[in-house]
Protein backbone atom coordinates (compact mmCIF):
# COMPACT_ATOMS: atom_id res chain seq x y z
CA UNK A 1 0.00 0.00 0.00
CA UNK A 2 1.25 3.50 -0.64
CA UNK A 3 0.91 4.26 2.98
CA UNK A 4 3.59 1.94 3.80
CA UNK A 5 5.70 2.13 0.61
CA UNK A 6 8.06 4.89 0.25
CA UNK A 7 10.76 4.61 -2.09
CA UNK A 8 13.68 2.32 -4.03
CA UNK A 9 15.14 1.23 0.19
CA UNK A 10 11.44 -0.15 0.72
CA UNK A 11 11.18 -1.54 -2.89
CA UNK A 12 14.60 -3.54 -1.96
CA UNK A 13 13.25 -4.83 1.07
CA UNK A 14 10.10 -6.29 0.25
CA UNK A 15 11.38 -7.71 -3.09
CA UNK A 16 14.35 -9.10 -0.84
CA UNK A 17 12.03 -11.01 1.33
CA UNK A 18 9.64 -11.53 -1.00
CA UNK A 19 12.52 -13.75 -2.79
CA UNK A 20 13.82 -15.35 0.60
CA UNK A 21 10.26 -16.72 0.69
CA UNK A 22 10.38 -18.30 -2.76
CA UNK A 23 13.76 -19.23 -2.40
CA UNK A 24 12.98 -21.08 0.68
CA UNK A 25 10.68 -23.24 -0.76
CA UNK A 26 12.73 -23.69 -3.97
CA UNK A 27 14.90 -25.00 -1.64
CA UNK A 28 12.86 -27.90 -0.23
CA UNK A 29 11.63 -28.88 -3.32
CA UNK A 30 15.71 -28.91 -4.75
CA UNK A 31 16.66 -30.88 -1.76
CA UNK A 32 13.84 -33.73 -2.12
CA UNK A 33 14.45 -34.40 -5.69
CA UNK A 34 18.30 -34.36 -5.20
CA UNK A 35 18.50 -36.22 -1.96
CA UNK A 36 21.38 -38.54 -3.03
CA UNK A 37 23.23 -35.00 -3.81
CA UNK A 38 21.71 -33.07 -0.65
CA UNK A 39 25.17 -32.15 0.36
CA UNK A 40 26.51 -30.50 -2.73
CA UNK A 41 23.03 -28.80 -2.86
CA UNK A 42 22.72 -27.29 -0.11
CA UNK A 43 26.77 -26.12 -0.15
CA UNK A 44 25.87 -24.97 -3.23
CA UNK A 45 22.25 -22.72 -2.62
CA UNK A 46 22.38 -22.81 1.09
CA UNK A 47 25.98 -21.69 1.61
CA UNK A 48 27.51 -20.40 -1.72
CA UNK A 49 24.43 -18.61 -2.99
CA UNK A 50 21.68 -17.65 -0.74
CA UNK A 51 21.92 -14.29 -1.74
CA UNK A 52 20.69 -14.87 -5.74
CA UNK A 53 17.54 -14.94 -5.63
CA UNK A 54 17.27 -11.56 -3.05
CA UNK A 55 19.54 -9.98 -5.63
CA UNK A 56 17.61 -10.65 -8.42
CA UNK A 57 14.18 -10.36 -7.23
CA UNK A 58 15.19 -6.78 -5.61
CA UNK A 59 15.64 -5.63 -9.18
CA UNK A 60 11.94 -5.95 -9.48
CA UNK A 61 11.82 -3.58 -6.35
CA UNK A 62 14.08 -0.95 -7.03
CA UNK A 63 11.48 -0.70 -10.32
CA UNK A 64 8.36 -0.34 -8.24
CA UNK A 65 10.56 2.16 -5.56
CA UNK A 66 11.76 4.47 -8.10
CA UNK A 67 8.32 4.38 -9.90
CA UNK A 68 6.96 5.18 -6.19
CA UNK A 69 9.24 7.96 -5.93
CA UNK A 70 8.81 9.40 -9.51
CA UNK A 71 6.22 11.99 -10.31
CA UNK A 72 5.36 11.39 -14.11
CA UNK A 73 2.58 8.78 -14.97
CA UNK A 74 4.76 6.99 -17.61
CA UNK A 75 7.06 6.32 -14.86
CA UNK A 76 4.39 3.99 -12.86
CA UNK A 77 4.77 1.71 -15.70
CA UNK A 78 8.35 1.61 -17.13
CA UNK A 79 10.46 1.30 -13.98
CA UNK A 80 8.63 -1.78 -12.45
CA UNK A 81 8.78 -3.30 -16.32
CA UNK A 82 12.10 -2.28 -16.58
CA UNK A 83 13.11 -3.70 -12.86
CA UNK A 84 11.44 -7.29 -13.56
CA UNK A 85 13.14 -7.62 -17.00
CA UNK A 86 16.30 -6.85 -15.58
CA UNK A 87 15.96 -9.63 -12.24
CA UNK A 88 15.15 -12.12 -15.23
CA UNK A 89 17.79 -11.16 -17.19
CA UNK A 90 20.37 -11.76 -14.29
CA UNK A 91 18.96 -14.98 -13.49
CA UNK A 92 19.04 -16.13 -16.90
CA UNK A 93 22.75 -15.08 -17.27
CA UNK A 94 23.59 -16.98 -13.67
CA UNK A 95 21.28 -19.86 -15.29
CA UNK A 96 23.06 -19.95 -18.85
CA UNK A 97 26.76 -19.60 -18.51
CA UNK A 98 26.90 -23.30 -17.44
CA UNK A 99 24.87 -24.40 -20.22
CA UNK A 100 27.27 -22.39 -22.58
CA UNK A 101 30.23 -23.33 -21.52
CA UNK A 102 29.83 -26.15 -19.22
CA UNK A 103 30.83 -26.28 -15.61
CA UNK A 104 33.92 -24.87 -16.18
CA UNK A 105 32.34 -21.63 -15.69
CA UNK A 106 30.67 -22.03 -12.34
CA UNK A 107 33.90 -20.24 -10.82
CA UNK A 108 33.55 -17.64 -13.10
CA UNK A 109 30.01 -16.92 -12.72
CA UNK A 110 30.70 -17.34 -8.77
CA UNK A 111 33.29 -14.67 -8.87
CA UNK A 112 31.32 -12.36 -11.04
CA UNK A 113 28.44 -13.06 -8.91
CA UNK A 114 30.18 -12.19 -5.56
CA UNK A 115 31.22 -9.37 -7.28
CA UNK A 116 27.69 -8.06 -8.56
CA UNK A 117 26.09 -8.74 -4.60
CA UNK A 118 29.05 -6.39 -3.35
CA UNK A 119 28.24 -3.91 -6.16
CA UNK A 120 24.58 -4.05 -5.00
CA UNK A 121 25.42 -4.34 -1.22
CA UNK A 122 27.08 -0.73 -1.69
CA UNK A 123 24.29 0.52 -3.66
CA UNK A 124 21.98 -0.10 -0.62
CA UNK A 125 24.53 1.72 1.49
CA UNK A 126 24.35 4.54 -0.43
CA UNK A 127 20.15 4.51 -0.70
CA UNK A 128 20.10 4.00 2.98
CA UNK A 129 22.35 7.05 3.37
CA UNK A 130 19.90 9.19 1.55
CA UNK A 131 16.61 8.06 2.78
CA UNK A 132 18.47 9.21 6.17
CA UNK A 133 19.10 12.56 4.57
CA UNK A 134 15.52 12.96 3.47
CA UNK A 135 14.39 12.23 6.73
CA UNK A 136 16.60 15.06 8.24
CA UNK A 137 15.76 17.82 6.09
CA UNK A 138 11.88 17.17 6.13
CA UNK A 139 12.14 16.62 10.20
CA UNK A 140 14.51 19.44 10.63
CA UNK A 141 11.40 22.00 10.71
CA UNK A 142 8.80 19.57 13.24
CA UNK A 143 11.73 20.69 16.24
CA UNK A 144 11.16 24.52 15.42
CA UNK A 145 7.40 24.10 15.13
CA UNK A 146 7.82 22.24 18.55
CA UNK A 147 6.03 18.72 17.16
CA UNK A 148 9.53 17.28 18.33
CA UNK A 149 12.42 18.37 20.46
CA UNK A 150 16.07 17.91 19.24
CA UNK A 151 16.92 14.74 21.70
CA UNK A 152 14.15 13.37 20.05
CA UNK A 153 15.09 14.58 16.56
CA UNK A 154 18.67 13.34 16.84
CA UNK A 155 16.68 9.71 17.67
CA UNK A 156 14.36 9.34 15.05
CA UNK A 157 17.71 10.28 12.44
CA UNK A 158 19.82 7.93 14.06
CA UNK A 159 20.76 4.45 12.53
CA UNK A 160 19.09 1.91 14.55
CA UNK A 161 17.05 4.46 16.10
CA UNK A 162 14.11 1.92 16.70
CA UNK A 163 16.12 -0.35 18.17
CA UNK A 164 17.88 1.97 20.72
CA UNK A 165 14.76 3.55 21.63
CA UNK A 166 12.83 -0.23 22.47
CA UNK A 167 15.91 -0.96 24.34
CA UNK A 168 15.96 2.13 26.60
CA UNK A 169 13.19 3.10 28.92
CA UNK A 170 11.29 4.13 26.19
CA UNK A 171 10.35 0.56 25.14
CA UNK A 172 7.77 -0.10 22.37
CA UNK A 173 6.31 3.61 22.47
CA UNK A 174 9.45 4.71 21.72
CA UNK A 175 10.34 2.50 19.11
CA UNK A 176 6.76 3.45 17.53
CA UNK A 177 7.85 6.94 18.33
CA UNK A 178 10.93 6.38 16.17
CA UNK A 179 9.06 5.20 13.38
CA UNK A 180 5.81 7.87 13.43
CA UNK A 181 8.94 10.51 13.04
CA UNK A 182 10.08 8.95 10.30
CA UNK A 183 6.68 8.57 8.17
CA UNK A 184 5.99 12.01 9.00
CA UNK A 185 9.17 13.25 7.36
CA UNK A 186 8.84 10.63 4.21
CA UNK A 187 5.21 11.82 4.18
CA UNK A 188 6.01 15.62 4.12
CA UNK A 189 8.47 14.45 1.36
CA UNK A 190 6.18 13.28 -0.57
CA UNK A 191 4.02 15.65 -0.31
CA UNK A 192 6.46 18.09 -1.46
CA UNK A 193 7.09 16.29 -4.71
CA UNK A 194 3.57 15.89 -5.16
CA UNK A 195 3.03 19.63 -5.59
CA UNK A 196 6.28 20.34 -7.25
CA UNK A 197 4.98 17.98 -9.84
CA UNK A 198 1.19 19.33 -9.59
CA UNK A 199 0.21 15.71 -8.79
CA UNK A 200 -2.04 14.37 -6.10
CA UNK A 201 -1.00 12.32 -2.98
CA UNK A 202 -2.56 10.44 -0.32
CA UNK A 203 0.73 11.47 1.99
CA UNK A 204 -0.77 14.85 2.64
CA UNK A 205 -3.71 13.35 4.86
CA UNK A 206 -0.71 11.61 6.82
CA UNK A 207 0.79 14.70 8.46
CA UNK A 208 -1.32 16.07 10.83
CA UNK A 209 -2.55 12.41 12.46
CA UNK A 210 1.33 11.60 12.56
CA UNK A 211 2.00 14.78 14.43
CA UNK A 212 -0.80 14.02 16.93
CA UNK A 213 0.17 10.20 17.24
CA UNK A 214 3.63 11.53 18.18
CA UNK A 215 2.28 13.22 20.62
CA UNK A 216 0.23 10.70 21.74
CA UNK A 217 3.42 8.12 22.18
CA UNK A 218 5.48 11.04 24.12
CA UNK A 219 3.07 10.03 26.71
CA UNK A 220 3.31 6.35 26.67
CA UNK A 221 6.94 6.93 26.82
CA UNK A 222 7.08 8.92 29.87
CA UNK A 223 4.24 7.19 31.91
CA UNK A 224 6.26 3.97 31.45
CA UNK A 225 9.17 5.39 32.19
CA UNK A 226 7.88 7.04 35.99
CA UNK A 227 6.09 3.33 36.59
Amino acid sequence: MKREFDGVVDGIIYGTFVAIGFAATENIIYYARFHRELSDIFFLRGVLTPWLHPLFTAMTGIGFGIAREHHSTWAKVVFPIGGYFLGVFLHAWWNGLPQIFGQGAFFLNLIVGILMALSFLVIVCILVYRKGKTIKEFLRDEVLIGTINQEEFDLITSYGGRLKARFSWRGKAGADFVKAGARLALSKWHTARAMKGSKATISIDFIVPLRQELGRLRGMMHANAHR
